[in-house]
């Protein structure tokens, strides 16, 4: 893999050029897509051709995850994780708000001269916004919403983001105006071709432009409510979806979020044919999602700005849709803390190159500020990928997972420690990842697993004081 280079010649002449000399970065975030999910991967039958060919210039993670989540909106700590750099339990408020101390990836790139701007979800606060971007439109602040008719924002310098859409409730008997979340809406047309054309525009604008550009495209897709244009729902037919090895009927003991919204999303005991529509409406998001990133990276060729830009795909979290009988991401297993992460690097020659070293997706943070030559803000607790990237270096042995106060977990990329403590009842279970990726042979009461079982235990009390995780989950012993 050829490395980035920021400086070339040895001598700059001006700011201008020192400029064209950085890299231009675009950030292209899905929402609840799993790892697995990625055609060429040739894990799961869903077509993503545009991601297909992006891969082949791209450093692609198959052992990329995320901590988990402290809160059952996982998507919220998981994005504020990413753009501060910060493990779980160092955030505050879940995510819910950035402080100041926390300083955002973008506040970095701003520094470094960069244009921020942002289109799409932003979950964590509209304060921490207008730090990390310096523009952006169409922009959603929330967990989720109906994609055909989403509350929108410009961008607001005083960061206040007032509600301004009016509305007369109830018309038939007075005249009262009420305001509703957002400043406008584009009623009837999906998030997923608002983002994307926002995005474009945005492209557009750059070719004259002197400085350098992070775009932040963070889409509501494929989260539900699973709908997308027809065309790409009948790509797929329910009764030829295939179900997962690991699909199951119920999950086989309280995991402490058997009942949250995202499990009864379907019926309990899981049915195969309304798992399998499900499964047929994810894809299918997939399929839009991945045709309209085709149009942000035509956009970038068309204005001779692909070679020169960092393009990361990534997901804020995956899903179960029917694995180990969940619907979720409320829980530790690989459908739900793998998520795919892709990295084209600048430079018009790279190849692709696949590699299984464990990271989280706050190791992007530290990256992108090694890229264009910034300290790395004492805040942030991520460690670069470049050496993975330039050398397929280990740069983390373990991963360490948890899910609020009920599931904690960790990975040495074979072997996978789960613990769960729901209502005073403990549970464990031991995985090898390597020979049953699905994790659906449970080896935690093999006699000869126990000494595993205790280095892993050991391990993981180390990795939670790494961490910062001081929840209610350790009241409990896992010695006991």
């Amino acid at each position: 893999m050829k490395k980035t280079i920021l400086l070339t010649g040895g001598l700059i002449c001006s700011s201008s050029l020192l400029a064209q000399q950085k890299p231009n970065i675009i950030l292209i975030l899905a929402d609840d897509m799993r790892g697995t999910t990625l055609e060429f991967l040739d894990k799961e039958n869903v077509r993503t051709p545009v991601l297909n060919r992006l891969s082949e210039n791209c450093t692609v993670f198959t052992n990329a995850h995320i901590m988990g989540g402290s809160s059952g909106a996982v998507s919220m700590p998981s994005r504020a994780m990413l753009m501060t750099g910060k493990y779980l339990y160092n955030l505050e408020k879940q995510g819910a708000v950035i402080p100041e101390s926390h300083t955002l990836i973008g506040e970095v790139l701003k520094e470094a001269g960069y244009n921020t701007f942002h289109t799409g979800k932003w979950h964590n606060g509209k304060e921490a916004f207008n730090r990390c971007f310096s523009s952006g439109k169409d922009i959603f602040f929330g967990g989720m919403a109906d994609h055909w008719n989403v509350p929108l924002f410009n961008y607001d310098p005083s960061g206040q983001y007032a509600n301004k859409r009016r509305i007369i409730q109830t018309p038939q008997s007075n005249n009262h105006v009420d305001t509703l979340n957002g400043e406008y809406m584009y009623s009837g047309k999906h998030s997923v071709d608002i983002f994307t054309e926002t995005a474009v525009e945005f492209i557009e604008e750059q070719k004259s432009e002197q400085k350098p550009f992070f775009l932040s495209v963070c889409y509501m897709s494929p989260h539900d409510p699973r709908s997308m244009p027809d065309e790409f729902l009948k790509q797929y037919d329910p009764e030829k979806i295939t179900l997962p090895g690991n699909y199951m009927e119920k999950h086989p003991f309280d995991n402490g979020e058997l009942t949250i919204r995202d499990e009864v999303l379907a019926a309990i005991p899981r049915v195969k044919e309304e798992v399998k529509q499900h499964i047929t409406d994810y894809y299918a998001m997939i399929s839009h999602l991945d045709c309209r990133i085709g149009d942000i990276i035509k956009a970038l060729i068309a204005n001779n700005l692909y070679d020169n830009t960092i393009i990361i795909f990534a997901a804020d979290n995956g899903l179960a849709v029917g694995q180990h009988g969940l619907m979720g991401k409320q829980n530790v297993y690989e459908h739900s803390v793998n998520v795919p992460l892709m990295i084209k690097p600048a430079g018009s020659d790279t190849k692709r190159y696949f590699t299984d070293r464990l990271c989280y997706l706050i190791d992007l943070y530290p990256s992108i500020c090694e890229w264009t030559g910034q300290p790395i803000p004492e805040s942030a607790d991520g460690v670069s990928l470049l050496p993975v990237i330039n050398g397929n270096k280990m740069i983390r042995e373990h991963l360490y997972y948890a899910y609020r106060d009920f599931q904690r977990g960790i990975s040495d990329g074979e072997w996978k420690l789960i613990e769960y403590r729901v209502n005073g009842n403990k549970h464990t279970q031991l995985f090898n990842l390597k020979e049953d990726p699905l994790e659906t042979k449970d080896l935690s009461n093999e006699k000869k697993q126990a000494k595993r079982i205790k280095q892993l235990q050991e391990k993981m009390i180390s990795l939670k004081t790494e961490t910062g995780d001081k929840s209610g989950f350790w009241d409990f012993s896992v010695n006991k």
